[in-house]
C-alpha cells in the first residue's frame, strides 16, 4: 500500500461513522462557534449551533446531538442550567457534554465534572486538534468504524 496517498482502508468507513454524528455547537462568541463548526464539517460531522442556553435546549429536543459542546457563560439561560437539564432527564442523560469555558478555576470543574456530570472539561484558549481528539475519543469513531467492518472467515 502506498503511504503517500493519504488514504487508509478505514478512512473512508470513519469518514461515513462521522457524517452520522450531530454534534450541537453552544456559545455565544460567534467566532468560535464559526471555528468550531467549520472544523467539524471539515471532519464530516454534522455540526449544529445554538446562541445562548435557551436555543440549545430546543435544539437539543429537535435534532437530539451525540455530542454537546458548551460554553457557561451565555445570555438567557447558562451552561450550567443546560447541562444540569441535559443529564438530569432520562431521555438526554447519556448524551456527551464537553464543557469549553473560560471559567479557569478549580471549582467550576468539580462543578461541571463532578456535580453536572460532563464528560469532559476544557478551558478556553484551546487548541483544535485537541477538541477534535477529545470528540473523536468521546464519540468512539475508531471503534464503530471497526465494528462496522467486515470480517471474513478463513
Amino acid at each position: 500500500m502506498d503511504v503517500s496517498d493519504n488514504h487508509y482502508p478505514n478512512q473512508d468507513l470513519i469518514h461515513h461513522v462521522k457524517s452520522l454524528k450531530r454534534i450541537l455547537i453552544v456559545d455565544d462568541e460567534d467566532d468560535i462557534v464559526k471555528m468550531i463548526k467549520y472544523q467539524l464539517q471539515t471532519e464530516g460531522y454534522q455540526a449544529i449551533s445554538a446562541q445562548d442556553g435557551l436555543d440549545a435546549l430546543e435544539k437539543v429536543a429537535e435534532t437530539k446531538p451525540h455530542l454537546i459542546i458548551l460554553d457557561i457563560m451565555m445570555p438567557k439561560v447558562d451552561g450550567w442550567v443546560v447541562c444540569h437539564s441535559i443529564k438530569g432527564n432520562v431521555t438526554t442523560k447519556n448524551t456527551r457534554v464537553i464543557i469549553l469555558s473560560a471559567l479557569n478555576n478549580f471549582m467550576a470543574k468539580v462543578k461541571g465534572m463532578y456535580i453536572l456530570q460532563a464528560d469532559l472539561y476544557m478551558t478556553k484558549p484551546f487548541e483544535l486538534e485537541d477538541l477534535s481528539h477529545n470528540i473523536q475519543k468521546m464519540l468512539n469513531i475508531e471503534d464503530e468504524a471497526r465494528a462496522s467492518t467486515p470480517t471474513t472467515l478463513k
